[in-house]
Formats: C-alpha cells, sequence, structure tokens
C-alpha cells in the first residue's frame, strides 16, 4: 500500500511540473518548430574534442546541416541548438558517419554516446568516412540532395554490390564486447557518399580498411552475395558470367591435441549462368563451378589475411567454431593471437542446371 502511495504522489508531482523532477520528461514542442535531424557525423578536433555535423530532413526545404565542436558529443550537440532557428530533435538520427581521424584515435565514446542518450537509437546505422571527414562527406552530399538520401539509398542497394552491407552501432558495439573487433562499412567523403569497403576496428580503433577482393571476402563469409558477378573464362576460351544468388559459410577449427592451430572456412556458393554458351555440356559446367569456386576461395583468403596480419578477429571465427563444437567453447574463446593461427579458405560452387532445355 505504501509503494502505490509514493508512485502516486511521484506521479502528481510529474503532472503538476514541479521543477525537482521537471527534467525527467521531455518539454512538448510543436513539430512545425522542430528540425529533425537524420545523419550525425562526429570528427575530431583541437585537443581530445570533437566536431559534430549535423544534416536535417524537412520536407520541401533545401537540406539544413549544422556544425559545432567541444570537448564531448554531448555538448557539442547543446550548442548547436543556437545554431537553427528550430529546436534539433536528434529522436529519427538513422546514420552515424566518423571520420577516418576519429576513428584512429577511437570509436568507443562516440558508441557509447548513442548508447547512453535518451534520443539516439542502437539501430543506427554506422559508417566510417575513409580519406576524409564525416562533415566533408555531409557537406559535398548536401550539395545536391542529403546525406541521409545517399546513405539509405546505399543501404538499399547493398545486396547488389556485393562489397557492402548496412551495419548498426549495435552490432558493432556488441561484436567489439564479444571479439574485441568488428568491422563497419565505409564511405568516401564525396557527393556520392561512394561504398568503400569496411573499415576494421580492433579494441575499439580502426586499424586497417578491407578493400576490393577483402571485401568481397567479408560479404561472402556472412552469405551477403545477392546480386555478385563474377566473370570466369570457360573452356573454349569464351568469357562467362556467373551470378552468386547464394552463400552460406561455416567455420572449423584445426587442432593439435588440445592446442588450436588454424580455423578453415568453407564456403558453399549457388550461382546462375548469365552469360556465355546457351547450352553447355555437362563437362563446361564443371569447369566454370571449379574456377567460381578458386575465385571465391581467393577472395576468402584475402579477408582472412587482414584478420592474421591485424591480429583481429573482426569476422568473429571463433565464436562461429565455437557455435559448431560446442564443448570446446572454452578453448575457442580464450584468449590467443590471430597472427599465431592458420587461416584456410575453401568454396564450392554449384551452377544451377534448371534452364537445360530437357529440364
Amino acid at each position: 500500500m505504501k509503494k502505490t502511495v509514493l508512485v502516486l504522489l511521484l506521479l502528481m508531482l510529474l503532472l503538476t511540473g514541479c521543477r525537482r523532477y521537471a527534467g525527467i520528461l521531455p518539454y512538448a514542442r510543436e513539430i512545425e518548430d522542430m528540425e529533425l535531424i537524420r545523419t550525425l557525423g562526429v570528427d575530431g578536433a583541437e585537443g581530445a574534442g570533437v566536431a559534430i555535423t549535423a544534416s536535417g530532413d524537412r520536407a520541401q526545404e533545401e537540406t539544413q546541416v549544422v556544425s559545432g565542436q567541444a570537448g564531448t558529443i554531448s555538448a557539442a550537440v547543446l550548442e548547436l541548438q543556437g545554431e537553427g532557428s528550430s529546436y534539433l530533435y536528434f529522436g529519427h538520427v538513422t546514420q552515424l558517419l566518423l571520420g577516418e581521424e576519429l576513428a584512429r584515435r577511437g570509436v568507443m565514446p562516440s558508441l557509447n554516446y548513442v548508447l547512453r542518450d535518451v534520443e539516439m537509437r542502437l539501430e543506427t546505422a554506422l559508417y566510417l568516412v575513409r580519406g576524409g571527414t564525416a562533415g566533408q562527406a555531409i557537406e559535398k552530399a548536401a550539395a545536391d540532395g542529403s546525406a541521409t538520401d545517399r546513405l539509405e539509398a546505399l543501404a538499399d542497394d547493398a545486396g547488389l554490390t556485393a562489397n557492402s552491407m548496412p551495419r548498426t552501432v549495435k552490432d558493432v558495439l556488441a561484436e567489439l564486447d564479444r571479439q574485441g573487433a568488428s568491422f563497419v562499412p565505409a564511405v568516401l567523403a564525396d557527393g556520392g557518399l561512394t561504398a568503400a569497403g569496411y573499415g576494421i576496428l580492433k579494441d575499439g580503433a580502426l586499424v586497417g580498411w578491407a578493400e576490393g577482393d577483402a571485401a568481397l571476402g567479408v560479404n561472402l563469409i556472412f552469405g551477403k552475395v545477392d546480386a555478385d558477378v563474377v566473370e570466369v573464362q570457360a573452356p573454349d576460351g569464351a568469357k562467362a558470367a556467373l551470378r552468386v544468388v547464394g552463400a552460406a559459410a561455416s567455420v572449423g577449427p584445426v587442432w593439435d591435441g588440445d592446442r588450436l592451430t588454424g580455423l578453415k572456412v568453407h564456403c558453399e556458393v549457388d550461382a546462375n549462368l548469365a552469360e556465355g554458351s546457351a547450352m553447355p555440356d555437362e563437362a563446361t559446367l564443371s569447369a566454370l563451378e571449379e574456377e567460381l569456386a578458386r575465385v571465391e576461395a581467393e577472395r576468402m583468403e584475402a579477408a582472412l589475411a587482414l584478420s592474421r596480419t591485424l591480429d583481429a578477429d573482426y569476422l568473429g571465427l571463433r565464436a562461429s567454431a565455437a557455435f559448431r563444437t560446442p564443448w570446446r567453447k572454452t578453448a575457442l574463446l580464450g584468449s590467443f593471437s590471430m597472427a599465431g593461427l592458420k587461416l584456410e579458405a575453401s568454396a564450392r560452387a554449384v551452377i544451377q542446371r534448371s534452364y537445360h532445355a530437357d529440364g
């Protein structure tokens, strides 16, 4: 009964606007007096400070971009409130961009801001800006549209590029906590926010990039290959285009007694013949499958080489192996160097044969 009375008293205090509790609830505002921020960029500033750039998304108006800097993101956001005529609302932020210099310094303050701030959301998409600042990227995109539109289009088309996939603040925070490393899609600081592979994080800081074949290998390991096209040479010398329509990878540990010596990644790849012989015989199909398997294995090898070189389990290989062999989970998830392991990749490709005339 006492607990019920206390709860009722607290609610009455909140409803009467008691100054002591007024900060618990947000102030009511008219929607037309608010600027909905959709994209937030964070860069390093002088000393240990940060510079932030925010891009609005107000319908039928030119995209508003505001910026400010302070010692922390929270203080910089507060400073922004005096930049425009409207209240800046960050509860609709869908993308967070981190500049390269800031990411090398460390991403945890930015991610923790999203985790703790009452308006921000863990489902916010996360990007690293390669070769520039988040502010530059947002400003250039606003010259012909908005960063929000560009990044949303990039996320929607991720399956068509085969070298980029969306990642959220929640994804990256969980992986950094679980395996000490993660990866984040990278974009260039150009007007189109062009996809540029992935930035690799270790111990909360940017340590390297996965680009080209390595970026394709990352997507392959995670099965994000909805529209990957691989060009190979047929036995008769003609060029064939194979459209990869599915991939499923598994990770297995290699032991020397009780000592883990390596990890093997194997991928089953499904593809269609997009261009080439209209009626290939079985020998030709088998040759194309072998060539496709070789190409995909090399791409995965490139991604694995970065894990070994940077000593970073950014692909979560140990957790995947532990899932397959849970009775050895303790040994697989223990503290050891990825650089000391032998990492191998293999693939088996199957070209669907449903287009045969006799099928």
